[in-house]
């Protein structure tokens, strides 16, 4: 994903007010959006943002935890945090680095 769209889905994920909504609801529109079906997820972009928005200590546990281990858009993890709390952990965790700026 490139910086301008970067900050587009950002902008989307503010307008959206993700941040501020219940955890289902913010799962279900993420889930929805067209712009989190573009942005991919490696392990690794996945570790950073939760170094940038979690203490480390608790996001290296919660990665961990996780397993996560392959590349997906973050509209299928949203989906399939919907069914999985510690998913859902790290989606909300997710929204929270895009949301900030």
């Amino acid at each position: 994903m490139s910086r301008s769209s970067l900050r587009k889905f950002r902008k989307a994920v503010k307008v959206a007010r993700l941040a501020d909504a219940p955890v289902a609801k913010a799962l279900k529109a993420l889930a929805n959006m067209p712009e989190a079906r573009a942005f991919r997820l490696t392990p690794e972009v996945l570790y950073r943002m939760l170094l940038e928005s979690l203490p480390e200590q608790y996001a290296v546990f919660l990665f961990e935890r996780a397993g996560y281990r392959v590349e997906m858009s973050l509209a299928d993890l949203a989906y399939l945090a919907q069914h999985d709390p510690v998913l859902a952990e790290l989606v909300v965790s997710a929204i929270l680095y895009l949301d900030k700026e």
